[in-house]
């Protein structure tokens, strides 16, 4: 289990956002409008990296239950210089680009057209740095629930800022991938072969939002935590996190201030009703439409930590060691079936390409 609080909508998408009151240093966020059922959700990340670029566009429906995912979209990349891609429709709202990655110095775009109107986006440059994260993890009792010591698992990040006058927005996203080993009984005779480990992959904390803006700083460091999520058996075998680091435009980083905002407020007698939070995508046949969400062009850089059962200074519950004598129908169906471990969590049977990284 992560910690995690229970995401009602798809967080890094829409948000309702508070107003700060009474002494804090940021200034208050007025947003206006409400956020209805039916608001168009567009958001979509594309980086410098060769990996897949995805797009999600949807609907809001009622509080308590994430967006409708919009099947009938047709969503396009833009560059400043006129070029236009179209990302490939995977279903469920998710819009898939690969085989192509930002360009240093280049802009771009998002276009998505639905029931004859044109979303766009405003254009975004490339930034031209990022920083060098260096990574630690830690085993500790923290008092987390009903003030009782809990087994956590945390990971920190020090990030080394390059040296240049030019502004550095940054944000880091943790996700977690471990291996499951199946039970494989003995047998007689002709035998199927032992079945393939399971690689199950999950978000860290997707509620924490790391920022950090250079302007804001004399030092050329700093040092977070960028995850942590209770100890459980996902740690009876190799487990690895990676942090991966956005740096983003300043206007990106300004909207994820005020996501961060909606996120660490938890509510008082003085809280004033929620609003969205606008991203930067507009319809250019109607001004006036709410569109929530935002498109972000970011350069980006991967950095790895792996743990082992020899690093857990705590007992790992094992259920799927093998005994003699035991029957398979008494196993635990997780210790047969890769989707009953991951339980709606990403999984695969093989390994990622930089599994067993030094």
């Amino acid at each position: 289990m992560s910690i995690k609080p229970n995401i009602l909508n798809r967080l890094f998408i829409f948000m309702p956002v508070y107003f700060l009151l009474l002494t804090s240093c940021i200034e208050r966020l007025d947003f206006l409008g409400d956020t209805d059922e039916g608001q168009l959700v567009i958001y979509g990340l594309f980086t410098d990296s060769d990996e897949k670029h995805l797009v999600n566009v949807s609907r809001t429906v009622n509080f308590g239950f994430a967006p409708n995912g919009v099947f009938n979209a047709q969503v396009t990349l833009l560059t400043k210089t006129g070029v236009r891609i179209p990302y490939f429709n995977t279903g469920n709202g998710n819009y898939e680009l690969w085989g192509i990655q930002a360009e240093e110095g280049e802009s771009y775009a998002l276009e998505v057209i639905l029931d004859g109107n044109t979303y766009l986006s405003k254009f975004e440059k490339v930034p031209l740095y990022s920083a060098e994260d260096k990574l630690s993890f830690a085993f500790s009792n923290e008092p987390f629930i009903n003030n009782s010591n809990t087994p956590v698992f945390s990971v920190f990040a020090e990030s080394i800022l390059p040296e240049t006058l030019d502004p550095i927005y940054l944000r880091w996203q943790s996700e977690e991938t471990y291996l499951w080993t199946r039970i494989w009984l003995p047998c007689t005779g002709l035998c199927p072969p032992p079945p393939p480990n399971c690689f199950i992959s999950d978000v860290i904390e997707p509620t924490r939002i790391n920022l950090f803006d250079v302007s804001g700083t004399k030092t050329r460091s700093t040092t977070f935590t960028v995850g942590r999520r209770f100890i459980d058996n996902s740690f009876i075998s190799t487990f690895y996190v990676s942090v991966r680091q956005l740096s983003i435009n300043r206007e990106a980083y300004e909207y994820w201030q005020k996501i961060k905002i909606v996120v660490n407020n938890q509510g008082s007698l003085f809280d004033i009703p929620p609003a969205p939070v606008f991203g930067n995508i507009s319809n250019i046949d109607d001004p006036d439409e709410i569109i929530l969400g935002y498109f972000e062009v970011a350069k980006t850089r991967i950095t790895r930590i792996k743990t082992t059962s020899a690093d857990v200074p705590f007992f790992l519950n094992r259920p799927c060691e093998f005994i003699v004598g035991k029957p398979a129908a008494d196993y635990a169906p997780e210790c047969v079936k890769c989707e009953e471990r991951a339980l709606g969590k990403k999984w695969t049977t093989e390994a990622p390409d930089w599994w067993n990284l030094d």
